[in-house]
This record gives structure tokens, C-alpha cells and sequence, in this order.
């Protein structure tokens, strides 16, 4: 308390010496009071503070001491500081009394903080992409009537931190229509742990194009700060998350009143500004709204001024046939509503007047002029060209019923007409279409940046649909003809949304379009609501603009036909023979497996060849039958399924032990501020329990159960960990989808049609035995026009216990590089080639007792069938040597002998050679007169007659020759002749 004063008194004190120097102030307007810091004792001093720069010689209102520090006032109220009481707000402005309001959005209101961060890991991590992308613009930004948040490649967060004295609550009025951007609300404490019980709007539900829902959430005192958070899911952007109102109560007093924006108004001590009525406006802060000079200005509702009635022209009325009464009906021409221009002004056109009667047109096909003279659908079991009455089919056919709009007298039933905008302000009383004869257009009348929807509902589909060869089956198909004829980007699109999903737009144009069809096959059988959507200006433009200006009325969309085949409802134009006959109005089909054959000017149902596969009860022709794929076989004609066996180069690929859902956690994903996001994969190859994503977070409030998104071969869910109450980890489930319907094949190759394994995971080995499955689920989306795919390698590896592990490619941690085609290499020691027994080394041990133990050691690339998982195995065996081996033992022999022979032969005939040599040598001890050695002429090298072969000849003291001659030599000692052998040592004379 002594504190508190002193503060008081310092402030004061500080107050007098700042103001002793200049003019004199007014105790009521020269200052300007504001609360000190509340103290121990729960009080506060009011101070006073000059608000004018120069007063002088007047001391300022000494401090007030106040004893609640939580002064609070109800709506319509505000604390006046002078009396320390409320007052009543005065008129022209509003307030929620111990509460803010924030509605304008020319910038981020003071407080607000925007945070704008890229992803670090993902798929669609930009840098790797190569995209020039700023986040900054896909974060929250102001708009003028919204708070926008486009998503994108980002996430971008909105805080605000407010201080409450008192338990209150929060309201905040959203539109979002765009399922690729998780949209999450997140309150916390001054702790930042997440507000306990508010777990139910966490995700708020995705709305209608034009809808606006409300979140209202309790506050408790103290600290609150509030996120809104905004993370796209690729790179495309759609629709924006749109932010309207933020309403928070519970907060300290409010020193002053809102005054009320231009457009509306307010009496005194009003919590709420009006807006202001047709032909009237008024400015900021008006206590009433001003009227228009009626005959020469007008003002739609909620507007800041008056504009100028202009002459009217042709774009001011429109066309319309009138009923059909009698087989007649007129043209008659109606203003738009309401009326903005003047017929009195020069160069004015007038209404023109109806013309004159004639015949009335015909109707669509499939439909006749009812008893109320308007085109209604032939009955059941009948159909109608459109100019003529509905009759019945023909034995043994039945109506082919479809949409055929052709003729737009007026809209036809099961068609409507809806205008929506962000604030109810921009739909008029006209009609937001128009029929017009030979077509149907969008309205005048409307502001420019309201929706203009029209709607056709159907109820389903005659065919099952399915996949066929990784191609979707067609049920059907919606196709019509259009152009649009603006001078602006103004959009055009075409949407679809089923019991199952939320509108999605599958095509859109923008700006001026020449007339041309669009043909939409169906895929997926059930009731569809297909809307035509058409706005003058982009959503981002229209919120800068008037919310009911009609700057661009002449702007307009015509669409001149709308065709959809094979429908359970709508009309019939013809009919389709029935090879079974009929039953309540329908034909009788033909038994799954089977198709419609001509036979004898009628037809009947021929059942399919094995392993094909016919897709709907009514497909004409042989060729309806289609192949399976690779590794798979079909046994009812309807779908191709696997054994979960296969076979890679002649030997068993058995992955039937992998029957089982296997869970997958790809990359975490981080924002910069650590936000943490992953990716949860759910895959099974067999398909005989099929993979689940569930979401645990419900996107819809319709009150139906949508907690099972996709049930698939493979499937996908982006998983948001958290907090539980408790303070228990738990996670959000959100976004579950499809990536694999349907098996294409189960084969080796590194290519199926399209797809192919990823570069990373093919076989680094010639010995390798990968077995490749090749997944589709070709439903195109937005983000894949073409549908996905994925590929799963299953390589044995006795390394990899259980299930073994997934791996991700390196450079793709999700599992994708774009979001569509996804790859995945499963090593497990529970799937694998059989080996083959030429596959084994084998170690033979010894013949013992008539038994040999074969040991078998089996490769690293297989796996050992049962009757070798012993790896041992006895075989019998002889002591002696086979036939075959002796003979080859004999002839081995024989050979060795007969060479033997042959080489003694040669070598005696050598040996007689030398003795010539020597005996040439002997001869030559003669010389001639002149001391010369006479050599005397050969006679011959040969053996003369009678010589003896075996001749021994000794060189000094070396005995040439082997065994034979030694023993030779020896016997030749005993006999020898020495006028025929002559031994010479060395150095001794031949004489």
C-alpha cells in the first residue's frame, strides 16, 4: 500500500513539474487519466496525465484510489475514467463492454501477430523442387471484409494474447472450403499447454463455397493465447481459409466506444451496429442512416454512400418464356431487381413488350409436358425423344435413363438455383439463373461478388465401376457445353460433391471463354450433387471491393446443354436390349464374369475365359473381357487377385506371411518454428485384411460418422502429435487417403506399363531375387490429375527378423518426390524365393557302411524349402568303383604303356646316330705332308649291313645314356672290341 501511494505521489509530483512551464490546463479536457499497476492489496490509484503540449500554472486532479482492479461493464457500456462508473455507449458506436470485437481488416489489427514458415522436410520442400516460392504469400492477410489464408507450401499462424479478469469466452465466424489446408484453432495458457475440454474445436469443419460457421469456445481467466493455423498440403492453392469476425468478452474494461462503420448505424448504449437499409447510407459513427434521392440515386443495403442511377439499357432486363398454356407460350421481358436505372434519362432503352404467341418448345429427351405444362421425366419403363409423349419400351429392353438437357423453358426438376455471398449482403431478389430457350445463364441483378451456383442432384449410377487394368471403370459421365462472356478474370467452375465428401471443384476457367464442351467421366458409384459455379471477380478481388456493387452485371456464363449417361434416375431417351429379359423396368443382367453377345437378332451372356476379367452387368463383346496382370488370376471374372505367391526366374516367391496391415512412419516434418508433422503409411499386399486410415479428427458436423476415410491396398494419414489432458502423448489423425485401390501386377520386371521401380531400390546384384508389385489408384485429384501409384521391392533378407523393415527412397523421405507416385523397399526374412537345390553347395562325406552324408549349405538369397531345412541329408553308396571308372582307369594304362614303348624306340634310334658321330671322330688321326690332319671322306651315316645297333660310346669321363645303357655298357666290358670301341681321356692324343 505505502508503495502504491508513493507511486502515486511520484507521478504527481512528476505531473505538476511537467506542466509548471506551460499554459493552463482543463481539469476536464486538458488530461487524460490511466490505472497504475494493480498492488499486493488488490487496488489501483487512478493518475491523471496532460494531453495537451502546452498548459501551464494549473495543477493536475490528484490520484484517485480505486479498490477493484477488474472494473468491467456490461455491452452497449463503457468505464468512464472521469466518474470511475459506466456509461452508456453514445450513438453511433457500440461496444461488448468487458469484451473486443475486431471486423475490420484493411490491415492486421494491433496485437495480432502473422508467423509465415516454410516446411524443412517434406516432399514439398520447394528448394528441391526448384520453385521460387515466398511463404509470405500464402500467410494470413487482411482483405478488407476477411482475415485470408491461402495455405500452399507453408504454414502460417495468427496469434493473438489476450489477458482476461474474468471468465469469458471466444467467437470467431471462418469459411473453409479447401480440404488440401489443415485448418487448426489452438488456445492455450499462460503455460502453453492447450485449454482442457476444447478438443472438439481443434479442427474446425470444412463449410459450403458461400457458407460461414461459427466457433464459439469458453476462456478462462488470465492469459489466453489464441492460434490460428493454416498448413497446405501442396503446392497448388486453392480456396483461401477465410477469417470474417473475432469476438472476445472477459477482457478489462474498455475505456471508449467503437464508433460504428460506414454503412451502418447505432443508437445509444447498443452492443451491435446495423446495417443500413436499401437506397440509404450513412458514415462512420452515424447514429442513423441517410435516404437517397429515390428517383435519382440508389444505394444497396449496408452502403457508405449513394451512387447515380444511370439509363437503362438491354443489360437491365431479361428474357423469359412464359408458361405453356394451351401448347402456347410468349416471350416476356422482365426488369432486373432491383431497378437501378432510369427510363426517363436520353438514350434510355424501355421494356420492350411480350411477344406474340407460338408453339411451345420442345422438351429435353427423356421428358414431356406435364399436366402443369412444364417439361417433366417419362415414367418408369418409358422413355420420350422430347417431342413426343412418353411410351413404353419394347420386350426385352429397358430404359437407358440419363440427364439430356437440351431445352431450358424453365429449369427442370432435380436442377435449383442458389446465390451465396460472404455476408448476406450481395444476393438480390432476382434469380441467380435464368433459363433463356437454348440455354440457361447466370443471373443480372447479382453483386459481383456473390456465388451463382446451380445444381443438378443424382442419385446414382447403373454400373458397379471398379478399376480395370490400373484404369478406372466408368459408371458414367457429365458433359455440357458452355462459354462465358466477361470483360474481368471472373471464374467459372464446375464442382461435384458425394455423401462422403465435401464440394471439390474438378475444373475451373478464368476470364472470357469461347463456347466449348467438357466431358467428366464418373468413376465411383453413388449420389452425386454436380454444381456449376460461376463469381464476376476472383474471391481475393471481391473482398476488396463494395460487398453489392454491380460494377460487371453484363458479365455471364451459358451453359446450353448438361448430358449424364447411365443414371438410376432423370429420363430415358431410348432403350437397351436385355439379354436376360426384364424386371421392374430394368434389365435383367447378366451373371458376374459374363458379357452381352448378339446371337440369332437377340443376345445372351457368355461367361469370360479364365483369368479375365469383365467390368458391369451390361458390357457388350469379347473384348469386354480383360486380361489380369502379371502374377494374377481371377476365378469369378470380376477382379484379379494374388496368391501371394509368385514366380522369379522358375522359383517361388512366397510373401504370404506378410498378409497382415503393416504401419509405416515416413519423415518428420518441421516448421521452423518446430511445428512437428509426419506421415503415416498403412500398407498391405495381400489385400486379405485391407489397410485402414481412419481420421480421429472429423472435418463435419453433419453428425454422420466419416471416421474411415480409406480402406486400400496402401493408404496415407498426416498425423499431428499432441498433448492429451492428462498430459499424455496422443496424435491427430487427419487427411487419410487412398495411394493404391488396385493391384496392377506381381512380377520381376523393373516396369509395368507406366510404372517402374525407383532407381534406388532395383537389384545392385545379378543373383539378386526382388519381386516387384506395382499398385494404382488412377481417381484423379487436384494435386494428381492422373491419379497415384506406388511400387513395393520385396527382397528376402534373413538379416531382417519379423517383419522386417521399410525402407523410404533417401532423397524422397516421404516416400514420394511429387506427391503422387510412391516407392517402397521391404526387407524381411519372412518372404522370399524358394530355393532350389541347384541353388546349394554341397560337402559329400565318406562311404561308411554303404551310407554317404550329403551337407547341403544353402545361399544367402532364398529360402530353404522344408525338405532340405535339415540341410543334411544320408544317400547310399559302394566301396568299389563304378564300370564306368575302371574302364577309364584301363585305358589310362594301356596309353601309358603303349607311350612308354614308343619313346624307348626313339630313344635307341638317337643312340646310333652318336656312334656314327664318334666313329667319324676315330678317323681322322691322319695328316698330311704338311702336319695337317687328313679327315678320310665319309662313307656313310647309316648302319651298314650287320652293324649292331647297340653301340655304347664313352667321352672322357662321362657316360651318356640312362639305365638301359649302363647296363648295356656293362655286358658290352666283357666282349668288347678294340678295333671298334675306343675310349679317349681327355687331353690325350687320337695318336
Amino acid at each position: 500500500m505505502a508503495v502504491a501511494v508513493a507511486l502515486a505521489g511520484l507521478v504527481t509530483v512528476l505531473v505538476q513539474g511537467a506542466v509548471s512551464d506551460s499554459s493552463t490546463c482543463n481539469n476536464q479536457t486538458g488530461f487524460r487519466y490511466q490505472f497504475t499497476e494493480c498492488d499486493e492489496s488488490g487496488g489501483r490509484w487512478r493518475v491523471s496525465v496532460p494531453s495537451a503540449t502546452a498548459c501551464f500554472n494549473s495543477p493536475p486532479p490528484p490520484p484517485t484510489r480505486v479498490s477493484d482492479c477488474t472494473p468491467s461493464c456490461k455491452p452497449g457500456r463503457f468505464f468512464n475514467l472521469t466518474s470511475l462508473s459506466c456509461s452508456k455507449c453514445p450513438a453511433g458506436s457500440y461496444s461488448l463492454g468487458g469484451g473486443q470485437v475486431f471486423d475490420e481488416w484493411a490491415k492486421v489489427p494491433n496485437g495480432f501477430q502473422v508467423v509465415t514458415e516454410p516446411f524443412k522436410t517434406s516432399f514439398l520442400n520447394v528448394k528441391r523442387l526448384g520453385a521460387d516460392i515466398n511463404c509470405d504469400d500464402f500467410g494470413w492477410q487482411p482483405r478488407g471484409e476477411v482475415l485470408s489464408s491461402a495455405g500452399g507450401p507453408c504454414s502460417s499462424a495468427l496469434v493473438y494474447a489476450v489477458h482476461l479478469v474474468e471468465h469469458g469466452k471466444l467467437m470467431f465466424e471462418y469459411q473453409n472450403t479447401n480440404p488440401d489446408v489443415l485448418f487448426k484453432f489452438l488456445p492455450q495458457d499462460d503455460q502453453c499447454q492447450q485449454l482442457v475440454g476444447l478438443e472438439d474445436s481443434t479442427w474446425p469443419a470444412l463449410t459450403k463455397e458461400g457458407e460461414w460457421k461459427n466457433i464459439t469456445v469458453p476462456l478462462k481467466k488470465g492469459l489466453n493465447v489464441l492460434h490460428w493455423k493454416t498448413i497446405g498440403m501442396d503446392l497448388h492453392t486453392g480456396k483461401a481459409v477465410l477469417i470474417k469476425r473475432i469476438e472476445i468478452s472477459g477482457v478489462a474494461y474498455t475505456s471508449s466506444c467503437t464508433p460504428c462503420k460506414a454503412g451502418t448505424y447505432s443508437h445509444s448504449a447498443q452492443s451491435r451496429c446495423r446495417r443500413c437499409a436499401v437506397n440509404t447510407h450513412s458514415q462512420r459513427g452515424a447514429s442513423q442512416c441517410q435516404p437517397c434521392n429515390k428517383k435519382t440515386e440508389y444505394a444497396p443495403r449496408g452502403s457508405p454512400k449513394c451512387y447515380k442511377r444511370q439509363p437503362c439499357s438491354s443489360a437491365d432486363y431479361y428474357e423469359l418464356h412464359s408458361p405453356c398454356v394451351l401448347n402456347k407460350t410468349r416471350l416476356e421481358y422482365h426488369w432486373v431487381e432491383p431497378k437501378i436505372c432510369r427510363e426517363d434519362l436520353p438514350g434510355a432503352e424501355t421494356l420492350p413488350p411480350s411477344g406474340s404467341e407460338k408453339p411451345c418448345p420442345p422438351c429435353s429427351p427423356g421428358m414431356q409436358h406435364g399436366d402443369s405444362l412444364k417439361c417433366e421425366f417419362c415414367g418408369r419403363g418409358a422413355f420420350s425423344d422430347g417431342t413426343a409423349r412418353c411410351q413404353a419400351c419394347p420386350p426385352n429392353t429397358a430404359p437407358d435413363y440419363g440427364y439430356h438437357l437440351t431445352s431450358w423453358s424453365s429449369l427442370p426438376p432435380d436442377v435449383t438455383a442458389t446465390c451465396m455471398s460472404f455476408d448476406n449482403v450481395g444476393c438480390s431478389s432476382s434469380k441467380s439463373w435464368q433459363a433463356a430457350g437454348d440455354h440457361v445463364h447466370s443471373g443480372r441483378g447479382q453483386a459481383d461478388g456473390v456465388y451463382l451456383v446451380l445444381s443438378l442432384v443424382v442419385a446414382g449410377f447403373r454400373s458397379a465401376g471398379g478399376v480395370q487394368n490400373g484404369a478406372a471403370r466408368q459408371v458414367g459421365d457429365v458433359s455440357f457445353s458452355f462459354e462465358v462472356d466477361c470483360k474481368r478474370d471472373c471464374e467459372f467452375a464446375f464442382m461435384q460433391s458425394t455423401e462422403d465428401t465435401q464440394l471439390s471443384v474438378v475444373k475451373s476457367w478464368t476470364g472470357r471463354q469461347e463456347r466449348q464442351r467438357f466431358t467428366y467421366p464418373i468413376t465411383h458409384n453413388t449420389s452425386y450433387t454436380f454444381s456449376w459455379v460461376f463469381q464476376k471477380m476472383g474471391w481475393d478481388e471481391a473482398m476488396t471491393v463494395l460487398s453489392s456493387s454491380r460494377l460487371y452485371d453484363r458479365d455471364m456464363v451459358r451453359i446450353y446443354s448438361i448430358n449424364v449417361t447411365n443414371t438410376i434416375d432423370g429420363g430415358a431417351a431410348s432403350c437397351l436390349p436385355c439379354p436376360q429379359g426384364t424386371k421392374d423396368q430394368s434389365c435383367v443382367p447378366c451373371p458376374p464374369g459374363h458379357y452381352v453377345e448378339a446371337a440369332g437378332g437377340g443376345s445372351r451372356c457368355v461367361r469370360c475365359p479364365p483369368d479375365t476379367v469383365v467390368m458391369g452387368p451390361l458390357s457388350y463383346g469379347r473384348d469386354s473381357c480383360q486380361p489380369c496382370g502379371p502374377g494374377l488370376s481371377s476365378s469369378d471374372g470380376e477382379r484379379c487377385t494374388t496368391s501371394c505367391k509368385a514366380n522369379v526366374s522358375s522359383r517361388v516367391f512366397d510373401f504370404s506371411r506378410l498378409n497382415k496391415p503393416f504401419p509405416i512412419e515416413g519423415s518428420t516434418l518441421f516448421t521452423a518454428s518446430g511445428t512437428q508433422y509426419f506421415h503415416l503409411f498403412n500398407m498391405s499386399l495381400c489385400g486379405g485384411a485391407q489397410a485402414t486410415c481412419k481420421n480421429n479428427v472429423s472435418y463435419h458436423d453433419d453428425g454422420v460418422d466419416r471416421a474411415v476415410v480409406a480402406e486400400s491396398f496402401l493408404c496415407r494419414s498426416t498425423v499431428v502429435p499432441a498433448h492429451g489432458e492428462d498430459g499424455s502423448r496422443q496424435s491427430y489423425s487427419v487427411q487419410s487417403v487412398s495411394l493404391a485401390d488396385h493391384l496392377l501386377g506381381v512380377t520381376e520386371e523393373l516396369q509395368l506399363g507406366d510404372a517402374e521401380v525407383y532407381p534406388e531400390f532395383r537389384p545392385k546384384s545379378t543373383d539378386s531375387l526382388d519381386l516387384h508389385l506395382f499398385f494404382t489408384s488412377p481417381f484423379s485429384t487436384r494435386a494428381c490429375p492422373n491419379g497415384r501409384s506406388a511400387t513395393v521391392t520385396v527382397r528376402y533378407n534373413p538379416e531382417r527378423p519379423g517383419n522386417g523393415t521399410v525402407l523410404l527412397p533417401s532423397r524422397c523421405p516421404d516416400g514420394t518426390c511429387d506427391g503422387c507416385i510412391f516407392h517402397f523397399l521391404w526387407e524381411t526374412a519372412l518372404a522370399g524365393p524358394a530355393c532350389l537345390e541347384t541353388d546349394y553347395v554341397v560337402v559329400k562325406g565318406e562311404c561308411e557302411g554303404g551310407q554317404q552324408e550329403l551337407h547341403y549349405l544353402p545361399p544367402k538369397n532364398c529360402i530353404a524349402p522344408q525338405t532340405l531345412s535339415e540341410q543334411t541329408r544320408k544317400v547310399a553308396c559302394k566301396t568299389h568303383l563304378p564300370f564306368t571308372i575302371q574302364v577309364t582307369i584301363v585305358g589310362a594304362v594301356s596309353f601309358a604303356l603303349c607311350f612308354f614303348l614308343l619313346l624307348c624306340h626313339f630313344y635307341k634310334k638317337n643312340q646310333n646316330l652318336e656312334y656314327k658321330y664318334m666313329k667319324l671322330v676315330k678317323s681322322a688321326g691322319s695328316k698330311d705332308q704338311d702336319g695337317n690332319m687328313v679327315l678320310p671322306s665319309a662313307e656313310s651315316c647309316a648302319l651298314d649291313e650287320g652293324e649292331e645297333d647297340d653301340v655304347q660310346i664313352h667321352q672322357g669321363r662321362t657316360t651318356s645314356g640312362g639305365l638301359f645303357s649302363r647296363i648295356k655298357h656293362l655286358a658290352n666290358d666283357k666282349v668288347r672290341n678294340p678295333l671298334e670301341v675306343m675310349q679317349l681321356a681327355e687331353h690325350q692324343p687320337l695318336t
